[in-house]
């Protein structure tokens, strides 16, 4: 029976390293997918591996002679304690990461949950001391002690704040994604449980193997379909935006206006002439365009943008460029249609005071922050219409911001006055 036992936990460990170099090579090779989702499925299969090759160890030198095998043994269940435990920390971190949105509130949950992995080692140190969890007896076999359903008590945790986590954010989760998180999460508690009650078998092993690598397979199926669908939508709202800013409507106005400066000022008009072929030249080339631009490079379609509407004397308004920084990339077609919302549901709005935009760039909190201030005139000025077109134009910018380089959008639009700040996190070292 014995025997029999431990064939069957040599066949499912053998499998489950099978099944983590796989999923190592699947995550690395894998395209179409975030840089945050493939860093995390790298991360947990190598460590997925390191803890069935703890488990593994200990199998093969479960009961033989001598001392060293007895250093072996407390050196492999270590590593099998603590590489389960970080499979817990590393899956908590990932759904903090894409659930919660408030940053204050993601850092103080990732704080309580490496603070229970911090406790998970340092009790797990004192055990290889005291045998507090387990212990080696003089035949070198592995010995639970009275106290070993302790060595579960943080991951049980992590686990507890994974499910508030998830009941709480799931509107901000995908169906594929809750899924993944719900099986990851339910199998390895169901098989601690089978494990404090029937030692022998390894079922938490497979458990985790098993549950990584059904949430890899419905999160990188979901991601592709995102990524797609995501791409689909940026060059139909390159096309849609492209199509509103040149429409016949842009078209006659700006030329209206350089006909006039054309009788009153030539060389104003020769100039506008310039702006106005270069903006329609630049729009074009969004159509083609990478996916991240230099701030310089949209700064310049804004200021063209700005030239063409100052070109109509009816449209008067200011607007100043406070940058602190300007050397980073944005996505295309991000800060051109926020200024443009600035200046016409904002300050082309106001009548008791001079209309006023103000684009500001500075770094805080290893990311950099682009406001967008304007004034307005008050709640009458807007209408249903503009508050849905200005909507639109933010939900597909925070779109593109949250694929291309995980940004975010905050805004604050008053009556008096609006800001709309872009969030974009500094790439960390060894990134692009």
């Amino acid at each position: 029976m014995k025997n029999s036992i431990f064939m069957l936990n040599m066949a499912i460990d053998i499998f489950a390293i099978a099944i983590s170099i796989i999923g190592i090579t699947a995550a690395v090779i894998v395209s179409r997918v975030n840089k945050l989702a493939k860093r995390y499925f790298i991360t947990i299969f190598i460590v997925d591996l390191l803890y069935v090759l703890s488990n593994f160890g200990g199998l093969l030198m479960k009961g033989g002679p001598g001392m060293g095998i007895r250093v072996g043994l407390y050196i492999v269940n270590f590593g099998e304690f603590m590489f389960s435990e970080l499979l817990a920390h590393i899956t908590s971190s990932y759904l903090l990461d894409i659930s919660i949105e408030d940053r204050e509130s993601r850092v103080l949950m990732k704080l309580m949950v490496n603070a229970l992995t911090l406790f998970h080692f340092m009790m797990l140190v004192i055990s290889q001391f005291t045998g507090l969890y387990y212990s080696i007896n003089e035949n070198n076999y592995y010995v639970r002690s009275y106290w070993y359903p302790l060595s579960y008590l943080s991951s049980i945790v992590i686990l507890v704040i994974d499910v508030v986590v998830l009941l709480e954010e799931r509107k901000k989760l995908t169906a594929r994604q809750i899924v993944a998180f719900w099986l990851y999460l339910i199998l390895p508690l169901v098989a601690i449980v089978l494990q404090m009650f029937n030692y022998g078998i390894n079922f938490i092993v497979v458990a985790v193997v098993v549950a990584g690598f059904a949430m890899f397979i419905l999160i990188m199926a979901d991601q592709i379909e995102r990524t797609y669908q995501i791409e689909v939508e940026i060059a139909n709202t390159k096309a849609s935006l492209l199509l509103g800013q040149i429409s016949p409507h842009f078209i006659f106005n700006s030329l209206m206006s350089i006909q006039d400066l054309c009788y009153s000022e030539p060389e104003k008009a020769a100039k506008s002439i310039g702006d106005f072929a270069g903006y329609l030249r630049h729009n074009m080339e969004e159509m083609s365009s990478n996916a991240m631009i230099d701030f310089e490079k949209e700064l310049e379609y804004i200021k063209e943008y700005v030239r063409l509407e100052k070109t109509d004397p009816d449209r008067d308004f200011d607007v100043e460029y406070d940058l602190e920084v300007s050397d980073f990339k944005v996505p295309t077609l991000t800060l051109q249609p926020i200024v443009e919302n600035a200046i016409n549901y904002g300050a082309l709005t106001c009548y008791k005071e001079k209309g006023k935009v103000v684009l500001h760039t500075y770094e805080k909190d290893g990311e950099i922050v682009i406001d967008v201030w304007n004034n307005a005139e008050g709640k009458a000025s807007r209408t249903s219409g503009q508050k849905k077109s200005r909507s639109v134009a933010l939900k597909n910018i925070k779109s593109r911001l949250d694929h291309y380089c995980k940004g975010y959008v905050k805004t604050d639009i008053g009556e008096k006055e609006s800001t709309v700040s872009v969030h974009i996190p500094l790439p960390q070292k060894g990134e692009d």
